[in-house]
C-alpha cells in the first residue's frame, strides 16, 4: 500500500536482513561448538632422563694351591675333600644361597667311573681352559640309559663331542664336571713354571636354583702358575 510521504519498503528485503541475522547466528553457533570441542592442552615433551642401574656382583677373591690359582666368591672357605684316595681340593660357599655348593679341583688324577650330570666342554689353551660350549641338560635326557652300567649306574655319554660318563643312576643330582676332546675326565694343561698337569673341575649345585653360571666363571679363572 503507498502512502504519500513514506517510502515503500518491499518484503524482500526484510526477508533478506532476517536471513542474513540467521545465517550470521547459525555461522556463530558452529564456530562456537567446534571451539569447544577443540583441546585447548598444550602439550611440551620434557626432557628425557637417564637413570644407570648397577649389576650387584659378588665379590671374589683369588685362592691359590700347590701351582694353580683361581677366582671365587669371597665368602667360600676351603672344605675337606670328599675322597682321600685322589689328590683334590675343595672348597664350598657359606653365603645364605651358596651354601649348598661346592667345587673340588682334582689334580693329576681322578677316578675312572668318575659319573656327572651335566658337561661343560673345554679344551686346553696352554695353562687355562677355554669354555667352547654351554653346560649340557642333565644327561639323562640325550643318554642310552639301557647301557648303563649295573655296578656303577653310570652310561657313556657325548655331549658338544665329548664323550664323559652319565650318573644316570643319579639322575636327580646337579654336578657339573669340565671334559675334552682328550677323553673321559682328561683335560691337560701345562705351564712353564709348573709343567704338565691334568685337571678335572667338578661343580655340585644341591641348592634350591642351581646357578651353572657360578661354575663357568670359576673354570674361566683357573690357571696353572
Amino acid at each position: 500500500m503507498y502512502r504519500l510521504g513514506h517510502r515503500h519498503v518491499h518484503h524482500y528485503v526484510i526477508f533478506g536482513i532476517v536471513g542474513l541475522m540467521v545465517l550470521a547466528v547459525v555461522v556463530a553457533g558452529i564456530v562456537g561448538v567446534r571451539s569447544y570441542f577443540q583441546p585447548h592442552t598444550i602439550l611440551k615433551q620434557s626432557s628425557a632422563v637417564t637413570h644407570t642401574v648397577t649389576a650387584n656382583q659378588v665379590a671374589t677373591r683369588a685362592v691359590t694351591k700347590s701351582f694353580f690359582t683361581m677366582q671365587l666368591s669371597s665368602n667360600w672357605r676351603e672344605v675337606a675333600a670328599p675322597q682321600v684316595t685322589y689328590t683334590i681340593y675343595s672348597w664350598a660357599g657359606t653365603g645364605k644361597n651358596d651354601a649348598s655348593r661346592r667345587v673340588d679341583v682334582y689334580v693329576d688324577g681322578a677316578p675312572a667311573n668318575l659319573a656327572f650330570n651335566h658337561l661343560l666342554p673345554v679344551q686346553s689353551t696352554g695353562n687355562q681352559l677355554e669354555v667352547k660350549g654351554p653346560v649340557s641338560d642333565n644327561c639323562t635326557t640325550f643318554t642310552d640309559k639301557t647301557s648303563a652300567s649295573e655296578t656303577t649306574g653310570s652310561a657313556l655319554s657325548k655331549w658338544s663331542g665329548v664323550n664323559f660318563l652319565c650318573d644316570v643312576a643319579n639322575y636327580e643330582r646337579d654336578t657339573v664336571g669340565v671334559g675334552s676332546a682328550e677323553g673321559i675326565n682328561r683335560v691337560t694343561l701345562h705351564s712353564p713354571r709348573s709343567g704338565t698337569h691334568r685337571i678335572l673341575l667338578v661343580y655340585t649345585d644341591n641348592s634350591a636354583t642351581p646357578d651353572y653360571t657360578i661354575f663357568v666363571a670359576i673354570v674361566k679363572s683357573f690357571q696353572l702358575l
